[in-house]
């Protein structure tokens, strides 16, 4: 393929299917889309490495829905990697916020934590088991349920992050998600108590 052209969607799509010419691939969709994504970080509070950082993971991801089949070929690729970023970008915001919380209510109380170390395992594993279990779901449940249980957000914050029409539609594939979880579950007791008790450490 001529590389001093620049490809289509479907010729990127293509090399990166067939294991061709990823680099190149990869290369051109830096070349095409790079500013624009970059753009979106920076003017959402990022510095330029915390974009470089968020593009790098935003590739990873999108790389991973082509080679295990989850893409969906109607979306054109700037507008699956704008989401992809957007998405990312979102998190680590939040995340950073609630490490700021976090920081200014120990710096105000002085308070001197005593970590329990057999908990911290237990919630070590707990957690690992639920993303396993997550996983299983399907990339839309497990970014629902993590964003619920793990990231703090609301459900009309996840309607935005996700690009749901309402809160009302997260609610009712949350609860799917749910269902599908516990039926995963079902048999076994101290399995399900395990989940359970993961899922409200999460909150």
């Amino acid at each position: 393929m001529n590389k001093g052209k620049v490809w289509t969607d479907q010729e990127i799509l293509d090399e990166i299917s067939g294991a061709n010419q990823i680099n190149e691939a990869v290369r051109q969709i830096y070349l095409g889309y790079y500013e624009i994504l970059e753009n979106y970080v920076l003017q959402n509070n990022g510095s330029e490495a915390d974009a470089a950082d968020t593009i790098q993971e935003t590739m990873l991801v999108f790389l991973n829905l082509i080679e295990t089949g989850k893409y969906r070929e109607e979306a054109s690729i700037k507008s699956v990697l704008y989401g992809i970023n957007r998405n990312l970008w979102l998190t680590t915001l939040r995340k950073r916020k609630s490490r700021e919380n976090r920081h200014g209510i120990y710096e105000k109380e002085q308070v001197q934590v005593d970590y329990d170390v057999s908990k911290s395992l237990a919630e070590i594993e707990g957690y690992q088991l639920i993303m396993a279990l997550f996983e299983k779901l399907g990339e839309k449940c497990k970014r629902i349920l993590t964003l619920f249980y793990y990231e703090d957000f609301s459900m009309k914050e996840i309607a935005e992050a996700e690009e749901f029409s309402s809160e009302q539609v997260v609610r009712n594939k949350k609860f799917k998600c749910m269902k599908q979880l516990t039926d995963q579950l079902e048999g076994n007791r101290n399995l399900y108590e395990m989940v359970r008790n993961a899922l409200k450490d999460g909150k």
